[in-house]
């Protein structure tokens, strides 16, 4: 049951990731909300991230150093799974208050939150 979630999941994420690039335009809230509601999603910086914490591929990279948390962001203003309230620092799943990090002061590619004692992944969609 867990791979074919998992499975799920990933297909998920390849069809809005190839949408994005064939729109030519940014991946919003509102394109992955549409296609999968239960994604868990963070936005920062105009841009949306997705939680990759248990995906195969990436769990065997994730000791990586580019994976290491070492900026503070912020913490997570908002829980919503409404497209049209989605603004910098809103989540779909995780609750106000939790704290976000990044691997640069930027905050591209990767963020990582602490999550109930767990840490969790999310890599940062791509645009068109």
């Amino acid at each position: 049951m867990k791979k074919l979630n998992l499975l799920l999941l990933c297909g998920i994420l390849l069809v809005l990731v190839a949408g994005c690039v064939a729109d030519g335009d940014k991946m919003t809230a509102t394109d992955v909300l549409k296609q999968n509601k239960d994604a868990d999603i963070i936005q920062y910086d105009g841009f949306i991230f997705s939680n990759v914490t248990s995906l195969k591929w990436f769990e065997d990279s994730k000791e990586n150093d580019l994976f290491s948390k070492k900026y503070f962001l912020g913490n997570i203003k908002k829980q919503t799974t409404n497209s049209w309230l989605f603004s910098d620092l809103s989540a779909s799943k995780l609750p106000e208050g939790t704290k976000v990090y990044a691997a640069d002061d930027k905050g591209r590619g990767m963020l990582f939150v602490e999550y109930e004692g767990e840490e969790l992944y999310y890599l940062q969609l791509l645009e068109g």
